[in-house]
Order: C-alpha cells, then structure tokens, then sequence
C-alpha cells in the first residue's frame, strides 16, 4: 500500500510542475521615484555609466554588463526611439540630450530545479536596478527602480530557456522602454 501512495504522489507532483510551469515566462515591474515631465523634446539619447557592484555565483558583473547595454541601444535603435542613439557620454554635451545611468543592485540566478519542479515563481532568476534620467546640464528630471524576473518551467520554456545573461538583455529593453515611455510624458508605472 505504501508503494501506491508514493507512485501517486510523484504523479500528481509532476503533473503539477507540468501545469505550473509549461512556459517560459519574464515578467517586469518599473516604480517611479522621480517623474518630472520631460520639459522638451529630447532628439538624443545617451547611454551613460551603469554600475553594479554584483557578483554573481559564476559571473561577474564586468562579464553580464555589456549584455545590459546591449538591450538599451538595440531597443531603442529598432524602435526608432530618439534621432541618435549614443552608446557612450560624447565629449561635450548635446543640446538636446538625456542621459540614462544608474546601478544595478541585485543579480540572482535563482534555482534551476526549483523552477522546473514547483514553478509559480519558486526559485525565479531576477534582476533589479536604480536608474536616473538626466538632462545635457545634468538635472535629474526622472528616477526609477526596475526589475525582471524569470520564472521558468518544464515544456516549452526549458530549464535554461533563458540565461542570467538573457535576462539581463531583456532588463535594458525593459529600462529603455521605460526611459522612451518618459521622454513622450507617457506614465512609467
């Protein structure tokens, strides 16, 4: 009898991490600090230093920072953000200019099995940042904490449908969505 009840039990589990987690899911989440209204049209935008003082199990935050910026200024080039997209501060300050920088705060790769097993967002992988919108005289016109998270499953998705470096991507398309909804006075919540 004990057999019977053990067999259904690993049963009903996996069918449960089967329902749970068939898709490979990312979810984002954006909280303004600071929202001035863009007091003009901004035609350039540039990337400036973002900082992380993170390390990550295998990876240090020198190996995953170029897949970040990566995810702005592909973003914004395919969406035809801003007139000139500047991957890095120019010598003198454009006019009409805003540049993002910011930190990030927090890397965590998460639990491959716990993804796969129980899903739900148990052992989700996440990233989490601060960043600032700064006109060419260096005013602070918007702040802004962001955070992706990938909370994975079995089927579709993969255990490893997305990488820490992945995710990272997706988290500067996430903060450059964020900074073009701004620069257009739309809402960054």
């Amino acid at each position: 009898m004990p057999r019977l009840l053990i067999g259904r039990f690993v049963l009903v589990l996996s069918l449960a991490a089967l329902m749970g987690g068939m898709s490979a899911c990312t979810f984002q989440s954006v909280k303004p600090e600071l929202n001035l209204v863009p007091p003009e049209k901004y035609t350039t935008f540039v990337l400036g230093e973002i900082k992380g003082e993170i390390k990550v199990e295998d990876t240090t935050w020198e190996a995953l920072q170029p897949h970040f910026r990566k995810g702005v200024v592909q973003w914004l080039n395919e969406k035809k953000g801003f007139e000139t997209v500047l991957e890095t501060p120019p010598a003198t300050p454009v006019g009409s200019a805003i540049t993002l920088s910011g930190t990030i705060t927090e890397v965590d790769k998460g639990s491959v099995a716990l993804r796969a097993l129980i899903g739900m967002g148990a052992g989700q992988a996440k990233v989490k940042g601060v960043f600032e919108i700064k006109d060419s005289s260096g005013k602070t016109l918007a702040k802004f904490a962001g955070r992706e998270s990938f909370l994975g499953g079995l089927g579709i998705g993969g255990w490893h449908f997305v990488t820490t470096e992945d995710l990272m991507k997706r988290f500067g398309e996430t903060v450059a969505e964020t900074t073009l909804k701004w620069s257009r006075g739309e809402p960054i919540d």
